[in-house]
């Protein structure tokens, strides 16, 4: 798998530097609006020269981004560790890390070892898994993107086996064309992990497609930093892991919000056209 994951590496980065240009382009322009969001969608020069790619994807996290999950991940670890992770802690030194790493720094000594508690994580032997819950508005963000047809993905720093299970659990499971978990062998094998770019890079070499065509969705400050060196645009979701964070004022990041409902469509080109639009209006009237 080395020189496979070396090929695979250095053929995106050569994608990115082709990206680097236009990425730059946009970061010159200012991209805040006083709501919280903005829109990407003028993405050309008063001279017509295209400055940004059109959004073929949307590579979504999952933790905090597309699932409201932190608190029963909380729960979770704390119980499987036989020790309280307090919110501080959670929040500061804990949202967006895989899971194992996590149980290796806080496991009490006398413990049985981190692979052993991941079993049990696994498990759900505390029964968390059923209270994570989607964030507010992703259903109507689905359908929004599916019509204009644009790709969707997961990016996690989460195991594959509780992502499939929570997806189906909420009736997602054939709504994301790929995967990308935090224990997918490329990763383990590699030890390149959120915040390095390389679960992004590794989504985007899946469909096929380069930096400038996609928008990462994220919450924690890693994987805010691994779309953003992926050379991504950004959608953050706030929360106490980002919060007064610097990294939420790079210019890529193109939309602060708390839930998919606040999110201006034109930022992912998914913005309804003609009666789609006239009865999604008419629809948050009634």
């Amino acid at each position: 798998t080395g020189p496979e994951q070396g090929e695979m590496l250095t053929r995106l980065s050569t994608r990115r530097a082709a990206r680097r240009l236009p990425l730059l382009l946009l970061a010159a322009r200012p991209v805040w609006a006083s709501s919280g969001t903005s829109s990407v969608s003028s993405s050309s020069t008063p001279d017509g020269q295209k400055l940004v790619d059109p959004v073929r994807a949307v590579l979504f996290d999952f933790d905090g981004s597309l699932m409201q999950s932190e608190e029963a991940h909380r729960l979770s670890f704390s119980k499987v560790l036989g020790r309280e992770l307090d919110h501080a802690t959670w929040y500061g030194k804990c949202v967006g890390r895989r899971p194992l790493s996590i149980l290796r720094e806080y496991r009490l000594e006398g413990s049985p070892p981190a692979e052993e508690l991941l079993k049990d994580l696994k498990a759900d032997t505390c029964g968390q898994y059923a209270k994570v819950v989607p964030t507010a508005g992703h259903a109507e963000l689905l359908d929004d993107l599916e019509s204009a047809g644009v790709r969707v993905a997961i990016v996690s720093s989460g195991t594959r086996e509780y992502i499939t299970r929570v997806l189906a659990n909420h009736g997602l499971s054939d709504r994301f064309e790929t995967i990308v978990a935090g224990d997918d062998e490329p990763l383990v094998a590699s030890g390149r992990f959120k915040p390095d770019p390389f679960p992004y890079v590794l989504a985007m070499d899946k469909l096929g497609l380069q930096p400038g065509e996609c928008v990462a969705v994220e919450d924690s400050p890693s994987g805010i930093q691994s779309a953003l060196d992926a050379g991504m645009r950004v959608v953050v979701l706030r929360n106490p892991a980002n919060s007064g964070k610097p990294i939420l004022g790079e210019r890529p990041v193109v939309a602060l919000i708390d839930d998919f409902t606040q999110l201006d469509r034109h930022v992912l080109a998914c913005a309804p056209k003609g009666a789609d639009a006239l009865r999604k209006r008419e629809a948050v009237v009634a």
